[in-house]
Order: C-alpha cells, then structure tokens, then sequence
C-alpha cells in the first residue's frame, strides 16, 4: 500500500536530479518571498480507485524567484525543458512491495505574486496498484 506520505518521498529522491536543495510539501509550505529556486511538492488524496488502480495527483511546482524584479523566463523555460525530459514517457517502479506507474497530466508556466516568484507546474498522475 502507498499513501500520499509515500508519493511525496518517492517524487522527493527522483527530484534530486534538478539540483534544487530546498525542497517543501504543503504541510511546510513556504512563508516569505523566494529568495532562491525552490520546489514545492503537493500531494492531493487519492480519487476513487477502480478495479486495478487506485489514483492520485501530485503537483511538482519548481519555483523560480524574480530576477531584478522580473520574472525570469529564461531560467523557467530551461526548468520546464527539464521537466519534460525528466518525466518524459512516465515511470513505473515499486515502492514498498507495491507497483505504482506516473505518468505527465499536464506541464506549463504559472505566476505567484505573494512569493514574488514563477514557476513550472508538472501535474503528475500517480497510480497505484489496487491490490486491498
């Protein structure tokens, strides 16, 4: 069995390969302006399971903070590349006994003016195997 605890671990180590050290969730959300390129991992509860899969979204927000006080698109249009190559075909993999596969729902640029940020929004579909 994987919980939304589980997704934001296994998204948390693939992640690892943007190079971005701060990493949160929504239960740690970030308070202040971004000072440095962040991601921000929301995990929702699973929707109702079918017969084989149980599945659940998980947003990848990569975070990037205003440049001079200008959005940096530069820096979010190589970010959302890299989005896009990273979840490529999607994946599959087991995680404590339990098969799951993930795969893109949807991948664009999106504004926070609170944290005086940008960022790249990867909706992720993570599906698990119903196995209960």
């Amino acid at each position: 069995m994987i919980v939304t605890g589980d997704i934001y671990k296994i998204l948390f180590d693939r992640l690892k390969d943007f190079g971005i050290k701060d990493v949160y969730d929504s239960w740690n959300p970030i308070k202040s302006h971004l000072k440095e390129e962040a991601i921000v991992i929301v995990t929702s509860t699973p929707v109702e399971p079918d017969t084989y899969w149980e599945k659940a979204f998980a947003h990848v927000n990569i975070c990037v903070p205003d440049y001079l006080g200008e959005v940096n698109k530069q820096r979010l249009t190589a970010l959302e590349r890299m989005a896009q190559e990273w979840i490529g075909k999607g994946f599959t993999d087991v995680y404590d006994g339990t098969r799951y596969r993930v795969g893109k729902d949807s991948l664009g640029i999106e504004r926070d003016d609170a944290l005086k940020c940008s960022y790249v929004n990867l909706v992720l579909l993570f599906e698990i195997i119903n196995t209960l």
